[in-house]
């Protein structure tokens, strides 16, 4: 059986402009005279849009574009009239039809200038031309509300982030060129305002300040409120939906990090891995990496005494493996014992893999134990080579790949 509202339904998906069209003709909102004019207009305004997205000349080009000018003037009808039938018949009366269409095109590129996504900087979009296209297919006012509304959103958040950037004393640039997530900023500037005690220095931070600054929040604490009072003088006070974003961001990070901030059982090197992502840490290519390590992995600092180099950290690893003094350097002497007691002893690369694993930085982790690994393959091959009873092939590996000091002399 037919439903009895099957007739409502099937005039409700309708385009809107045929609706507010029928509407405004039983209303006696819309002339005869109008009609005729939309029938000679509608044509040319058809022709023309197949034209701009494909051909004039095919026939599935033709009907394509004849929904396309219709979704273009719903769209500026439905928006315009707030989904009010009568009001969107009047515009229909007092307005040319192509004019309708040119309204919807409007909205559309007003759509497609808003930022796609939350992030400082990113400037690159796609062709308007590839976005109208798109769009003009849709009839749908409600997921053009739902987009705008986003992209709305990711604008104020992104101004947000450049007013906060302002109060930190860091430039605008800093932020657009490394594509900043505008809620990462956010989070910066808050967690800094967090603080009992403002930093005297208080901007947004590189990966050392930032080390440092969560080491000084797990020793003191925050305030349960942000204070910004007196850091943005000369600059307009924080709007009502600004307040909100502010509002939902503390209230993350007191959630979601302060949590794990005060967790003394994650070492500072896991902390800064699992919440990092989520806040803006300058780039800064002069950066003392040792440094950073001696901060968050004591132990592997301790070892490595500061050096980076994959050489050096190789050979710490290899006398690990070996069950000798870890040492960042071997005399040649000392490495062809190593070598003879290794073909004795035997090589256990876990060990070296387990000291990774425990002390080594997290970020650096990974790549360490890739190189740790094509490594130790490589030892089995030349260390434990009998065939090379003069050690001639081993040493020769070694001083390639490893840290060997050259005796005096030589």
């Amino acid at each position: 059986m037919i439903p009895a509202n099957f007739q409502l339904a099937a005039f409700e998906d309708r385009p809107f402009f045929e609706q507010a069209l029928r509407f405004g003709v039983q209303k006696k909102i819309i002339s005869a005279e109008k009609i005729e004019a939309i029938s000679i207009e509608a044509p040319k305004g058809i022709v023309q849009i197949a034209a701009a997205f494909g051909s004039q000349y095919l026939r599935p080009e033709i009907e394509l574009a004849r929904q396309r000018i219709v979704n273009l003037a719903s769209l500026y009808l439905d928006e315009t009239a707030d989904g009010n039938l009568e009001i969107a018949a009047k515009l229909i009366q007092d307005n040319t039809f192509l004019s309708l269409s040119r309204g919807g095109s409007n909205l559309l590129k007003a759509l497609f200038a808003l930022p796609e996504y939350a992030v400082v900087g990113l400037t690159e979009k796609g062709r308007i031309e590839d976005f109208l296209e798109y769009w003009s297919r849709k009839n749908t006012r409600q997921e053009y509300q739902s987009t705008k509304l986003q992209r709305q959103h990711n604008q104020l958040e992104i101004a947000l982030a450049l007013k906060l950037a302002r109060t930190l004393g860091v430039p605008a640039n800093d932020f657009k060129e490394q594509h900043s997530e505008a809620d990462a900023v956010i989070r910066s500037a808050l967690l800094i305002h967090l603080q009992k005690k403002l930093p005297a220095n208080s901007r947004c931070f590189n990966q050392i300040e930032f080390a440092t600054l969560l080491t000084v929040t797990r020793s003191k604490g925050t305030r349960k409120t942000a204070k910004f009072s007196g850091l943005i003088a000369g600059q307009d006070p924080f709007s009502a939906a600004e307040q909100d974003i502010i509002a939902r961001l503390q209230r993350d990070i007191l959630e979601h990090d302060l949590p794990k901030i005060q967790d003394n059982d994650l070492s500072l090197d896991q902390l800064i891995s699992q919440i990092k992502d989520r806040y803006f840490i300058r780039d800064n290519d002069m950066e003392d990496t040792a440094s950073y390590d001696a901060l968050v992995s004591k132990e592997w600092s301790k070892f490595t005494k500061g050096k980076n180099d994959i050489d050096t950290i190789l050979t710490l690893l290899l006398c690990m493996a070996s069950g000798v003094t870890a040492k960042t350097s071997l005399t040649e002497k000392a490495a062809k014992t190593l070598v003879k007691k290794v073909r004795k002893d035997g090589f256990n690369t876990e060990l070296a893999s387990d000291f990774i694993r425990q002390h080594a930085p997290h970020e650096k982790q990974a790549s360490l134990m890739e190189d740790w690994v094509d490594f130790a393959h490589d030892v089995h091959i030349y260390l434990l080579d009998d065939w090379d009873s003069n050690l001639y092939g081993a040493m020769r590996f070694l001083q390639e790949n490893c840290t060997i000091e050259k005796a005096s002399g030589t």
